[in-house]
């Protein structure tokens, strides 16, 4: 990603995603893998990204946007790139906190879901050099989808905490660490019969530093 900094303050930026993988941690057997391996993965294009940042707002963006945003991997790997970017208040002093609280759209296997983030940041740090930042995030989501037939209905809970370290001159990330956790509960109705119940837990680390 590449940064320019408007006469009033605010990045505008614009980047891309070179490759993005998704692997499971589930245990597969020898067989399993194999066939898996035999099969050509599907990877998206090289993905171009735009973004805005500024003391109100934080918006990141496909270009051009995607004219259908369900279940698309770039969906996915737009929102990771979005984890680089930090929205800091003007007049914040070390010590101070702010939230920032977003309702977005997500698609998973043709459910349309409702995520509800809320985040308090804290200005751990504040020198001529570095911006040390740290984040609590709480996540709710909730869906329903389906047909008649076989309706799904999904919801889920989730917190997770960042430490964030930004070059005070330039206001880019030089590194992040965080981890979060995600329970998600799915019920299937199928009439007439009972409804089936699954839960996941999904635990996730993140890691990011800047390349020079």
């Amino acid at each position: 990603m590449s940064f320019e900094r408007a006469v009033s303050g605010a990045l505008r930026g614009t980047g891309q995603i070179d490759s993005f993988t998704v692997r499971s941690s589930i245990a597969e057997s020898a067989k399993q893998r194999a066939a898996m391996t035999a099969v050509a993965p599907t990877k998206p294009a090289l993905l171009l990204i735009d973004a805005l940042i500024d003391s109100m707002n934080l918006r990141v963006v496909t270009r051009p946007p995607l004219a259908n945003e369900c279940d698309r991997p770039e969906v996915s790997a737009m929102q990771l790139a979005r984890e680089l970017l930090v929205r800091i208040p003007d007049g914040v002093t070390q010590g101070d906190q702010w939230s920032d609280s977003t309702v977005t759209l997500v698609c998973r296997n043709g459910v349309p879901l409702t995520v509800y983030t809320t985040t308090r940041s804290t200005l751990d740090k504040l020198s001529k050099e570095t911006l040390v930042v740290t984040r609590d995030i709480s996540t709710k989501l909730e869906g329903t989808g389906g047909t008649a037939f076989r309706a799904f209905e999904l919801t889920g809970s989730g917190s997770g905490s960042q430490r964030l370290e930004i070059a005070a001159s330039s206001g880019i990330l030089e590194r992040l660490q965080g981890t979060s956790t995600l329970t998600l509960r799915v019920v299937e109705r199928i009439p007439p019969g009972t409804p089936r119940i699954q839960q996941v837990l999904q635990r996730v680390e993140l890691r990011a530093e800047r390349q020079r």
